[in-house]
């Protein structure tokens, strides 16, 4: 009964998960109309309604902020002594060497570019759900740059997600028995659900399948956290560079390139490579 109630505890993590990004929202547009309301009566409310929209950021800052308070109190009370272990020890040895950061940072370019290619798929299979999450992203305020934007952007969500995710859920459902690679799909699939368009849930799932793979192999959160900060800033910045300075054709071979490329530093990651090399190294300097 025990192991059943660790998969419920999986389900509770991400019905909660669902319950404070949808619910909360809710509760912030209705406050801010409030207070609109009641300062300017209805010119206050659409006052309001413009500024959450003007402020997009912001919005996403309170919404993340929340979520990230909670779970990562949950994350530190439900983990074991060995597991707080584990993870010191691997976010240790990842700092330490670098290696680790430049393949995990060269994998999120390729996987960036490889969402391409899910996308040129959709686009075919299903235009109508392309264009709608075009037109989702060109007003969900992810490009416009500011502070706000890098903490709503790059550092709020890979720090609340992969806990969540690769952290929270992963925990519980491989506490209930299952193996990690079951468990990896299981968290990949609610990472896809969590977003609630089909575009931006079939790539945030095999992307989630990867993060929850590096989570493992570098024995942190901080490998796919590192990642996810990755992918959203080549996500945004880079592509605006990319459009803006590279060809058209460049463009193009970058993403025919960029699956066999991810498919190789997913083995020269799997293989420790260079790790062991600067290990050596340093019990070289040591001697």
């Amino acid at each position: 009964m025990k192991k059943y109630g660790n998969y419920l505890l999986a389900v509770l993590v991400f019905a909660i998960v669902m319950l404070i990004f949808n619910g909360w929202s809710i509760v912030l547009s209705l406050a801010a109309a409030l207070c609109g309301a009641l300062m300017r009566g209805a010119a206050g409310v659409m006052d309001a309604a413009r500024f959450l929209m003007d402020h997009l950021n912001f919005f996403s800052f309170l919404v993340y902020f929340t979520a990230f308070c909670v779970f990562a109190l949950w994350h530190y009370f439900a983990s074991s002594v060995k597991e707080k272990s584990l993870e010191q020890t691997g976010r240790r040895k990842l700092l330490r060497d670098p290696s680790g950061l430049i393949w995990i940072a060269a994998l999120a370019l390729a996987v960036q570019h490889l969402t391409s290619i899910v996308f040129g798929i959709i686009s075919v299979v299903a235009p109508d759900l392309m264009e709608a999450y075009t037109r989702m992203m060109e007003t969900s305020g992810v490009t416009e740059y500011s502070v706000m934007w890098c903490v709503s952007t790059l550092i709020l969500p890979p720090l609340t997600e992969e806990i969540i995710f690769r952290g929270l859920i992963t925990q519980y459902v491989c506490r209930g028995g299952a193996p990690f690679a079951v468990a990896n799909i299981i968290q990949a699939v609610f990472f896809g659900i969590f977003h609630q368009n089909i575009v931006q849930g079939v790539y945030a799932a095999l992307l989630g399948m990867i993060l929850g793979y590096l989570a493992r192999r570098f024995g942190t959160l901080a490998a796919p956290m590192f990642m996810h900060l990755c992918f959203n800033l080549f996500g945004t910045v880079l592509v605006d560079l990319e459009n803006a300075f590279l060809p058209y054709t460049v463009q193009v071979v970058l993403v025919i390139i960029s699956l066999p490329v991810t498919v190789f530093l997913l083995i020269m990651i799997h293989l420790h490579t260079g790790e062991r090399h600067s290990k050596r190294k340093r019990q070289g300097e040591e001697v």
